[in-house]
């Protein structure tokens, strides 16, 4: 048998209960998501860095900021496509490449699924935590996030 939960660093018990708060708080969310529009939590995500973005984005921007195979953004963006809230273009900059642009319908679906996303993350995580605690939470996966992307 392994060690009990209260004989590991403290540290491992913070990382085993961000993944195991992540992976619940991601299957409730995307439940709601999906009945109310329809979207993945991987959908909204793209939809989000398209709706932000200066210009259109290249399929491996989109891969790379969803750390998604290229498989797995095809797959995403079909699925986008299919339902016009993205389009794929040409890329002005490179012929051989190809940029996805969000539609007004994608906008305005991002902004349905932004309002779920907020009511789901009060009621299964603001509750909990003070400003304080969400201030240190936010410089630890900062630190965290940044040591990976450091590394890719």
């Amino acid at each position: 048998m392994g060690q009990q939960q209260d004989e590991q660093p403290l540290w491992r018990q913070a990382a085993q209960h961000t993944l195991h708060t992540a992976f619940l708080m991601k299957a409730i969310m995307e439940e709601q998501l999906q009945a109310a529009t329809g979207l993945l939590l991987a959908d909204n995500e793209a939809l989000l860095h398209l709706s932000i973005a200066k210009k259109p984005l290249r399929m491996t921007d989109i891969a790379n900021r969803l750390i998604l195979s290229r498989g797995g953004t095809t797959k995403l963006v079909d699925r986008l496509e299919a339902k016009g809230y993205a389009k794929r273009l040409p890329d002005p900059e490179d012929r051989r490449a190809t940029v996805l642009e969000i539609t007004d319908a994608g906008r305005e679906v991002r902004a349905e699924a932004g309002v779920v996303i907020d009511e789901q993350l009060q009621a299964t995580w603001a509750k909990h935590v003070s400003d304080e605690e969400a201030a240190v939470v936010v410089a630890v996966m900062d630190r965290v996030l940044g040591d990976h992307h450091e590394q890719h």
